[in-house]
């Protein structure tokens, strides 16, 4: 049976395995290894508490005033064709940050005093030819920088520019623990050269005695609930914390097989998303989208708030329609929040 300390449903929609994505606390317990990790190696960057609060706990607080964490989008181009991304879709045009717009972009960061940036996006960052540049501007700027990557880089010049920057949290998303289920779901890549890039890392890090934490984001099926423990274990020979992440059904998406369905999804319901209170995000071209899963919900671009390249991050923060979105999940004034039914991004 589902419990207060576990994500998982017991129960059954026909065949969907069931998943508790907005019950905090189980998420929470469930991960707690590499949680504390995390929030640790964040108080030591001395990330406000209130912040770290507010990533899973928003309701408890009121409204910040300006965002808590911004998640930057270097591109939306990838090396890789992910069997449950929306990347391939190809629902935006594509391209790279200009460095005007990331001038700007930083500027607004230093302005608003902004404590966490996440470099992610709908793509691989890696991939921009000014990377090493953004993320060492995007270092000296805030408090706590990280950066997700598939891992994919051909070039020893990504590694040396995370730790000299220095990024302090390093996330590379995985699947499986061989060579045949890795490139099954990531079309485009190669299992050998994730783990030769992985201790490639590790190495580096020891030779500039380094302080970046390295977390791998564990990609997860019902078919492996049975061996979690196993890939767990497997992955920690090449980071410092291993996140759980379990592969939800995507609408948009023709992928349904052997995925999780959220709870609120299985029902048409609205979730109840932290999304609008804890982070902003700026797409590669500076357009502000309410959230990142706006786009699938009413199409492309999605609802936008503005740009980076006349806004500050301040006014996007604190428009009309961020604070009615705001007011909307907080309240469960359903009218409010028009676009979240059965949204598989929010949480």
């Amino acid at each position: 049976m589902k419990t207060l300390f576990s994500p998982f449903v017991s129960a059954r929609y026909g065949r969907t395995a069931l998943f508790d994505n907005f019950n905090r606390i189980a998420r929470i317990l469930y991960r707690r290894r590499a949680y504390a990790k995390m929030v640790l190696h964040a108080a030591r960057r001395r990330v406000p508490l209130l912040d770290l609060i507010r990533t899973q706990f928003p309701f408890l607080l009121p409204d910040a005033g300006v965002p808590p964490q911004v998640t930057v989008e270097f591109t939306n181009l990838c090396n890789l064709k992910c069997v449950y991304c929306t990347n391939p879709l190809g629902l935006r045009p594509r391209g790279f940050m200009s460095v005007e717009t990331f001038t700007r972009l930083v500027q607004s960061i230093r302005d608003c005093g902004v404590d966490r940036v996440r470099v992610v996006g709908n793509g691989e960052p890696t991939l921009h030819p000014e990377f090493a540049r953004f993320v060492g501007e995007l270092a000296r700027s805030t408090r706590y920088l990280s950066v997700l990557t598939n891992g994919q880089w051909r070039s020893d010049e990504v590694v040396y520019a995370m730790l000299n920057a220095p990024v302090d949290l390093i996330e590379t998303s995985v699947d499986g623990m061989t060579e045949e289920d890795y490139e099954k779901s990531r079309i485009g890549g190669h299992f050998n050269t994730l783990l030769e890039n992985l201790r490639q890392l590790q190495e580096a890090r020891r030779e500039l005695r380094g302080s970046s934490l390295i977390n791998i984001r564990l990609m997860l099926r019902p078919s492996q609930r049975a061996v979690e423990t196993q890939l767990t274990g497997y992955w920690r020979q090449y980071a410092d914390a291993v996140m759980p992440q379990y592969i939800l059904k995507r609408p948009q998406l023709d992928y349904d097989e052997d995925v999780y369905t959220g709870l609120h999804l299985a029902a048409q319901s609205y979730p109840k998303c932290s999304l609008p209170f804890k982070a902003l995000g700026v797409n590669w071209n500076g357009d502000v989208p309410l959230c990142s899963g706006s786009a699938t919900q009413i199409g492309p671009p999605g609802l936008i708030l503005g740009t980076i390249n006349h806004d500050s991050l301040r006014e996007l923060w604190n428009t009309q329609i961020m604070r009615q979105y705001r007011a909307g999940h907080r309240d469960r004034q359903l009218e409010k929040i028009p676009i979240c039914k059965g949204c598989a991004v929010g949480c």
